[in-house]
């Protein structure tokens, strides 16, 4: 789990929020929302602010609607949360059992 002190707290469920954490993503969560990040050419990686901000709602369970109301700099801290759950995992190869 990570947590975000917000710069502006935000109301969510009717409450205000001064920090939001998040859960780590799940299967259901990535076929749900999608990949936070699209790849480009040169292997960079581009944020999709879309589906950060669904991340943001599910991942801290708090409304869409509520999410909407981040400032810039506390969305973009959220964003900063949530994509270290989508790199560095270990991609090596798995070796194939000898015979």
């Amino acid at each position: 789990m990570t947590t975000v002190n917000l710069k502006k707290p935000i109301q969510a469920h009717g409450e205000q929020a001064k920090s939001l954490t998040f859960r780590e993503p799940n299967g259901d969560d990535i076929m749900t929302c999608g990949y936070p990040l699209q790849m480009q050419g040169d292997g960079s990686y581009t944020p999709i602010a879309g589906t950060i901000g669904k991340y943001i709602a599910r991942l801290a369970g708090i409304p869409a609607s509520s999410v909407k109301t981040l400032g810039p700099a506390d969305f973009n801290a959220c964003m900063m949360a949530i994509i270290p759950f989508f790199g560095d995992g270990d991609t090596s190869p798995v070796p194939e059992s000898e015979g």
